[in-house]
């Protein structure tokens, strides 16, 4: 019926969760099914799965690939593919060639090109960029890669500084609707100016890429300290986690929620600062109406870190999911470990839905009560239960590092 990129199976889960066509057990049988048919050398899409069992109605399946830009219709007779993103199941859909009847197919949309982008002119790859100038600015060296692109450090040729230079991934440059929101809201996260966010400089087009620039930052991130050292002191703990919450207060007041808090895009610099970056993949809230920059394809935050009500719909992401996210990542610095394991993105998601995870304490048997405490109302499944802003957080920890923190040589 369709195949399914990595993480499609979490889209459409999502969806019909949300949408109240299956339960997340469902789901859940549905993903080990899956699994079981990989092991066997099989390939069967969780669609096919649920169809199959009898859980979810075709039309209901079609419906939901639809709003997801994951149905297509074939011509067997044409081979003509039809990406359908309003699909109506009263409706007939035919070959505007042959004026055959369209088929469910088992193919997968190809994105779309910008308008803005020419289709034979192929962007520069790898480490072509080198060298080049962007947004006046002059390409130095590859720093990291991701999902969302490739990260290089620069020169700014005016002012003959450093800065950090991100160049979106082709397959996001692909899809006009991300680029246009992608634009807008790093613009609008360029209006962001405290000493614990990596300050956007400018955003836009050239070179056959996009990209943003940015506020280059000595050190490294929070992850690969992790990775170092296993976990932090509980003193140093504290002090990251309050910066953060410093730079969280600076972009709530300002409506943006970043959405993606993690050990990555956490910077530490070596005199001790924190900067919070990618605010790039920021939202801003105006008045309740909601500006969402979404991949298409993909998953926007990143599940182990991602709250329960943003999994569900990622529309649904405010302050207090920044919130939930500090907290993971606060658990994960204290204990070396993330709170919710799974072989698969939508597994460690619904143990999250469901708050399934070890207690703090049960991880580091040596952690204060208080902390544990505090930790918990970070993480709780219910946003009504967290701490409602950043400004409350700010004030626990205050008081958790005039109990906790430790001066040492």
């Amino acid at each position: 019926m369709t195949t399914e990129a990595a993480d499609s199976p979490l889209r459409i889960g999502q969806e019909l969760v949300r949408r109240k066509l299956v339960g997340i057990d469902q789901v859940r049988e549905c993903l080990r099914v899956q699994e079981e048919l990989r092991r066997q050398g099989k390939e069967a899409p969780i669609g096919n799965i649920l169809v199959a069992r009898g859980i979810v109605g075709l039309e209901d399946l079609k419906e939901v690939l639809s709003s997801l830009k994951l149905l297509i219709l074939y011509c067997p007779t044409c081979r003509l593919e039809l990406v359908v993103e309003d699909y109506r199941r009263d409706n007939q859909y035919i070959c505007n060639q042959c004026s055959g009847e369209l088929i469910f197919t088992s193919h997968r949309p190809r994105p779309n090109t910008p308008v803005s982008q020419s289709a034979a002119t192929a962007p520069p790859s790898g480490d072509d960029l080198i060298g080049k100038e962007l947004g006046g600015c002059r390409v130095v060296e590859r720093i990291a890669a991701g999902g969302m692109g490739t990260v290089y450090k620069a020169e700014q040729i005016n002012l003959g500084r450093a800065v950090a230079l991100k160049v979106l991934a082709q397959d996001l440059a692909e899809d006009e609707l991300f680029v246009k929101r992608f634009l807008q809201e790093a613009r609008a996260a360029a209006a962001l100016n405290h000493t614990n966010i990596i300050h956007i400089n400018d955003a836009g087009f050239g070179n056959g890429v996009f990209f943003y620039t940015m506020e280059y930052v000595e050190g490294e991130d929070l992850a690969h300290r992790l990775q170092r050292e296993g976990k932090l002191r509980l003193a140093e703990a504290l002090e990251i986690a309050e910066q953060v919450v410093e730079a969280l207060l600076h972009a709530h007041k300002q409506e943006i929620v970043h959405r993606d808090i993690k050990p990555e895009n956490i910077m530490l610099t070596p005199e001790g600062k924190v900067k919070l970056a990618d605010l790039g993949l920021a939202k801003k809230v105006m008045g309740g109406d909601i500006s969402t920059v979404t991949q298409a394809g993909s998953i926007l935050g990143t599940p182990y870190y991602m709250a329960p009500e943003q999994a569900r719909d990622f529309r649904n992401a405010d302050a207090r999911s920044d919130l939930y996210s500090l907290g993971v990542t606060f658990y994960k610095a204290l204990s070396g470990d993330v709170p919710f394991e799974g072989s698969t993105p939508i597994e460690v998601m619904m143990k999250a839905l469901e708050g399934d995870r070890r207690p703090l304490s049960e991880v580091c048997p040596d952690i204060p009560p208080d902390v544990e405490q505090f930790v918990d109302r970070l993480m709780h499944v219910d946003p009504d239960s967290r701490f409602q802003d950043a400004a409350q957080v700010r004030a626990s920890l205050q008081t958790l590092i005039n109990r906790h923190a430790v001066v040492t040589d």
